[in-house]
């Protein structure tokens, strides 16, 4: 019976071989989700106790956080990119997994983090949802989370709006598609230390729209943690 199992177990792998979404070579059985190479070339930022990351420069005079950390820099073709993709695209939600316990190790020395913090995931459409079947931004979370120890409280944001892809719209045509697209539950906000985890900031359009909507509801303070930042054109 063993030996059917393992049989059965060596087809599998041949006809569905496991991957690293980043350069496409197989995984080994010490590897996860990532190969070793790809996460050794990641284009990871430096990270800081100054409050001047590319997200709050991007970010300044359109809503007010306390703390903004990418983990990457992200450019058409790059490895940043081919990751993502996989973790939006190619039904790979354990990539954001992965990339979001790497994150959180990198952020343990800097990020400010306070008894009431609570990860809050920015939502998908349910009709987005439905056809993907997982939340991105709540697989780099979850990630965070085990590293962290941090609770995520997904239901915190609803997002009611759904739109095509915006990614080749400007900051302007974005943030007037997108402003009005999410409500905020009072119950789960008041009073919490927010902190936003999306996959990637653009034109910084929809963290803008969901801080927005809390920033009236006696929350303690906004953060931000995003997977990847956009090339400088989004500025």
């Amino acid at each position: 019976m063993k030996f059917i199992s393992q049989t059965f177990s060596g087809l599998y792998s041949f006809v569905y071989p496991n991957t690293c979404p980043g350069c496409n070579r197989s995984l080994t059985k010490w590897e996860k989700n990532i190969c070793n190479i790809c996460l050794k070339n990641l284009p990871v930022i430096a990270l800081s106790n100054e409050n001047d990351s590319i997200l709050q420069t991007r970010l300044m005079g359109r809503v007010y956080l306390t703390q903004a950390y990418s983990m990457m820099r992200f450019y058409k073709g790059s490895l940043s990119q081919k990751l993502i993709h996989s973790l939006k695209y190619r039904n790979k939600p354990l990539v954001g997994v992965e990339l979001g316990k790497m994150f959180g190790e990198q952020l343990k020395p800097f990020l400010q983090i306070q008894e009431n913090s609570i990860l809050v995931p920015v939502p998908l459409h349910p009709h987005k949802y439905q056809i993907r079947a997982y939340n991105q931004s709540e697989k780099i979370a979850e990630g965070l989370s085990q590293t962290l120890n941090i609770p995520v409280v997904t239901d915190a944001l609803e997002r009611k709006g759904f739109h095509v892809s915006q990614t080749q719209k400007h900051k302007e045509a974005r943030w007037l598609e997108i402003k009005n697209d999410f409500i905020a539950h009072k119950e789960k906000v008041n009073d919490r230390d927010i902190i936003l985890v999306d996959d990637i900031c653009t034109s910084g359009a929809t963290i803008e729209a969901c801080a927005k909507t809390m920033e009236n509801m006696n929350v303690k303070s906004i953060k931000l943690l995003t997977l990847a930042v956009a090339g400088d054109h989004y500025q």
